[in-house]
């Protein structure tokens, strides 16, 4: 017979009769998991607050799952590379302890933080609505005695009671006013922790591969938390919307590997004009930029604006032996508190939209 019976099959011919090594199993199935575990654990991190290198984590788990693997060195913890295989498990898992513990502390921090800012929020608006049932009692009560006056028909009771009414009435606008400024200010005091949250939020964002500013996504997610801030600080806030000039032709006379070099180089001058940490520079679209600037008004982002134009003016990509010259059209404008997200970046649309019809190479606003 060409094969051999199970009574006569030779004892080594196959792993089947041996015992299996469970050790062994369970020793690389732990190795596996953990190593997983560590990278995971790094690939989806995020910034503790005013972190000063956010990139930093993310790297040193890269290089401990390394460590775990084979044992390789991870210089930002002073592990060296043993050729032994040995592992420093005691620093693997003091340094993973300490990270989970950071992050648990920050994270109930900023909860607490929350929930603070909600209950000043609610308190807040029943204060006003408190101050708001108490101010229209005292002017129903003004006008009555105006009417009281007025029914006795005689002129100086009358002129007495607008008077002390106009007065009264006044009075009580002006300390209403006073008081929502106050709980406006506490607020806007409260938010300035999250604020940072959002800067730290944004470094989390991810970016466009080929111009390395943020994505659509990240700028679908700063805008919402944008108009958001500004609703209920009051902080300004500015648009701008950047389109390139007749990019298509780049594309079609020159390739799509110069039209990516414009790209960049366009990017780059947004990245020169726009330098604050909290500013956001987002690919919008395929030839579409869009940039939100934070605590900034209308007639400074103009500026900024032109600035930027100047810069891209400026560019020349070489291509077949010649050079492409680039231009942009950019709308801008400022964040109304009745905003919503389609209404302020409709309005910056517009604005680019403007600005093209005036010729482009040029800012508009509206």
């Amino acid at each position: 017979m060409g094969f051999f019976s199970k009574q006569n099959r030779p004892a080594s011919s196959s792993s089947e009769d041996r015992p299996p090594n469970l050790a062994e199993d369970t020793s690389n199935g732990a190795l596996d998991t953990l190593t997983s575990l560590i990278r995971v654990s790094g690939e989806e991190s995020f910034p503790l607050g005013k972190d000063p290198d956010p990139e930093l984590f993310p790297s040193i788990c890269s290089d401990l799952a390394k460590h775990v693997e084979n044992g390789a060195a991870v210089p930002d913890l002073d592990i060296d590379l043993n050729d032994s295989g040995k592992r420093e498990w005691e620093t693997v898992q003091r340094f993973m302890v300490d990270r989970r513990r950071q992050e648990k502390k920050f994270v109930t921090e900023r909860l607490g933080d929350y929930r603070e800012i909600v209950n000043d929020l609610v308190s807040g608006f029943r204060e006003i609505g408190h101050q708001d049932e108490n101010a229209a009692a005292n002017v129903r009560e003004c006008l009555s005695s105006m009417q009281d006056a007025i029914g006795d028909n005689e002129l100086p009771n009358i002129k007495t009671a607008m008077a002390e009414t106009i007065a009264t009435v006044h009075e009580i606008f002006a300390e209403q006013k006073n008081h929502y400024e106050t709980e406006l200010k506490k607020l806007n005091d409260r938010m300035s922790s999250l604020r940072e949250d959002l800067i730290a939020t944004r470094a989390e964002m991810k970016q466009d591969s080929l111009t390395q500013t943020f994505n659509r996504g990240a700028f679908d997610m700063a805008i919402t938390q944008s108009v958001n801030t500004h609703y209920f600080s009051g902080e300004p806030i500015s648009l701008l919307m950047i389109d390139l000039d007749e990019f298509k032709q780049v594309n079609d006379n020159h390739g799509h590997t110069a039209g990516d070099a414009v790209l960049r180089a366009v990017a780059e001058c947004l990245t020169r004009t726009f330098i604050r940490k909290n500013d956001l520079i987002a690919r919008y679209g395929g030839d579409e930029f869009a940039v939100i600037l934070p605590n900034t008004k209308v007639k400074d982002s103009m500026k900024l604006a032109a600035r930027f134009l100047n810069q891209v003016r400026g560019i020349e990509i070489e291509s077949d032996d010649e050079f492409i010259s680039v231009s942009c059209s950019v709308g801008c404008t400022e964040a109304l508190h009745e905003d919503t997200i389609e209404s302020f970046v409709n309005r910056a649309d517009k604005a680019l939209f403007q600005a093209k019809a005036k010729g482009r190479n040029q800012s508009a606003f509206n």
